[in-house]
């Protein structure tokens, strides 16, 4: 729990809802393990230590998940204050990679375009040879 505060400190408490949820949640399965640690406490069976152990897992589990959220949040951050910081380097990267981005996404919209129109020219083919059918068995 100590890494989420100084890895929420770093981020200024910044974070989306849905980590937030998390972190609250987190709240509320850290009062359910201290629940279930008093529970086995006062009545040490093999089915209390099994929940207390259980809770003390799955809490786990979700604190270094939310720990690895927090650092991906924390980097992304940096890497975008890293991008502010040299914005003269940019666009010089930019206007070199912009006519191979566009290529590919200008060859992948004339690819739509000629399946579109083989579609149609065989639904027209297909249609045609069905209405020719539909007269020849009728004159018979």
């Amino acid at each position: 729990m100590e890494k989420i505060e100084i890895l929420l400190e770093k981020l200024d408490n910044r974070i989306p809802q849905s980590l937030a949820k998390r972190l609250d949640t987190l709240d509320d399965l850290q009062e359910k393990v201290e629940a279930s640690g008093e529970d086995y406490e006062k009545n040490p069976t093999d089915d209390n230590r099994k929940n207390y152990n259980e809770v003390i897992d799955y809490v786990e589990k979700m604190e270094l998940g939310i720990i690895r959220d927090l650092e991906g949040l924390l980097e992304k951050r940096k890497t975008e204050e890293l991008a502010k910081d040299k914005p003269a380097e940019a666009p010089a990267q930019a206007t070199a990679t912009t006519p191979a981005t566009e290529t590919p996404e200008v060859k992948k919209e004339e690819k739509k375009d000629s399946t579109g129109m083989l579609t149609l020219v065989i639904g027209g083919a297909l249609l045609i040879a069905s209405f020719g059918a539909i007269n020849y068995f009728r004159k018979q």
